[in-house]
This record gives structure tokens, C-alpha cells and sequence, in this order.
């Protein structure tokens, strides 16, 4: 089995779709298998087109990302934040239900299109040795109101719905480097662009260029026990696909 694995595709469906492509995906390939990390909509202008196409695929790992969650909290609340304009999250819902403004938000808790995918979705995946997540595994954190990961949580499979959830909001690159990992494992997160493991964890480039001649890197983030694969697609304009057999 070929597991073709995304991360943070944010609604950018024609990005996703060169990237599979790029890879060899066959939906048709009963031996392949659709992995997105999280994050499929919110930025991009595509999300209806990203929903149709998971939800057409038999074959798939879909993983819940910190802008599900954003997206299940606003159409719970039936208003936006302003933090759901900045994150795109109220525009999404706008795209997909096509509602009226005062509706937009409520709509998205009967909307088939979401919550066929919503369904789908899972806070974390074990196939083989690799372990599919959003940020990264819940671990212990520096104190109460913080989310900054310092140590490893044995029983973390286990570990209460909250801290599935804080689990979505962790820099991954930043756990690994903490030495958070799963032995024997190799863990795959989104979340966090990759440009920031690449510069200050392999001294390899800038999280982002501010001066002429300065290059930031967005590939995968990939070392012992770890591939990150959020691309930053609203900025670097492309997803990142790796494929794994098993």
C-alpha cells in the first residue's frame, strides 16, 4: 500500500492536486491511500473543490487540524471572532454554504459537505512505523497556560480530549527538537511551516526572506523520527507531497 501524505492544504485544491499528481495518486489505485494532515481548508479560495474531492476518495487517513476545530467552534457559536476573519475560517464557511451573512456561520453545523469530511476525521493514525497527527503528539507542557512542549507523556494514546486538542497548536519541528519522539516511530505533522525547522534546527536558509539574497526553504522537514510537511502554501504556493509504501 502507497500512502500519499499532505499537510495544510488551507483550501489551495489545485496546488494539492499537482502535488499528487507529481506523486503518482491514483484514486482509482487500490493500493493507494489519501493521507492529509490536517488543515484542509481556511486561506485558500478552493475549499468546496477540496471537500468534493476527499469525500469522493474511498481510501483515506484524514487527520483533524487546529482550523477544524476553529471552524466546529464558530458554527457552534453562530457568529465570527475577529480571529475567524483573520484565519479565514469565516470566508470558508462563506464559500461553501453560500448562506446568508447572518446564517454563514450557523450553516456550516448541517452542512453536508463539512460534516461528511468532518466525520472522517481523526486526531491521530498508527499504520506500520508511522504515526500521522496535526502538530504533534500530546506531551507535557512548560506550565499551565502554556502549550510549549517540553517532555515526553508516556501514555499520550490515551491522553483526555483537551489535550488532543492543545496537541494541534504544537510547533512539531519544536517538540522533536525537544526530544519528544516515539521510539521506534516516525511521527508526520503539519502545523507549522517547515522553513522554520530548516533554518533554525538545520541552519539551512531563513523562516522567511526579508533581505535580497536571502532564501527560505518550505520542503518537507525530515530527520530521525520526524517529517514535517506544512509547505506555508499561502505564501511558498505549493503543497508538499511525500509517499510512503507499506
Amino acid at each position: 500500500m502507497k500512502y500519499f501524505i499532505v499537510a495544510d492544504v488551507h483550501g489551495f485544491y489545485n496546488e494539492m492536486v499537482r502535488a499528487l499528481v507529481k506523486g503518482g495518486f491514483d484514486k482509482n489505485n487500490p493500493n493507494h491511500t489519501f493521507v492529509s494532515l490536517g488543515d484542509l481548508l481556511d486561506r485558500g479560495e478552493q475549499p468546496k473543490e477540496c471537500l468534493e474531492f476527499v469525500n469522493s476518495l474511498e481510501r483515506k487517513i484524514l487527520i483533524i487540524g487546529n482550523h477544524e476545530l476553529l471552524m466546529d467552534e464558530m458554527a457552534e457559536r453562530g457568529y465570527p471572532k475577529d480571529y475567524d476573519f483573520k484565519n479565514g475560517t469565516f470566508n470558508t464557511a462563506r464559500i461553501i454554504t453560500n448562506a446568508k451573512p447572518d446564517e454563514i456561520c450557523s450553516s456550516m453545523k448541517d452542512n453536508e459537505l463539512y460534516q461528511t469530511y468532518r466525520k472522517e476525521c481523526k486526531f491521530y493514525h498508527e499504520v506500520g512505523d508511522h504515526i500521522f497527527v496535526h502538530g504533534w503528539i500530546p506531551c507535557i507542557y512548560a506550565g499551565k497556560y502554556s502549550i510549549t512542549p517540553v517532555a515526553y507523556k508516556k501514555d499520550w494514546r490515551d491522553a483526555p480530549l483537551v489535550e488532543w486538542i492543545d496537541s494541534t497548536w504544537i510547533n512539531g519541528m519544536l517538540a522533536w527538537a525537544a526530544k519528544i519522539r516515539e521510539p521506534g516511530k516516525t511521527i508526520w505533522c503539519g502545523h507549522w511551516h517547515t522553513s522554520y525547522g530548516h533554518a533554525n534546527l538545520h541552519n539551512y536558509g531563513v523562516e522567511f526572506p526579508h533581505e535580497k539574497g536571502e532564501e527560505a526553504h518550505f520542503s518537507p522537514f525530515v530527520d530521525e523520527g520526524i517529517v514535517a510537511m506544512d509547505a506555508c502554501t499561502a505564501y511558498s504556493k505549493k503543497v508538499n507531497c511525500k509517499v510512503i509504501e507499506i
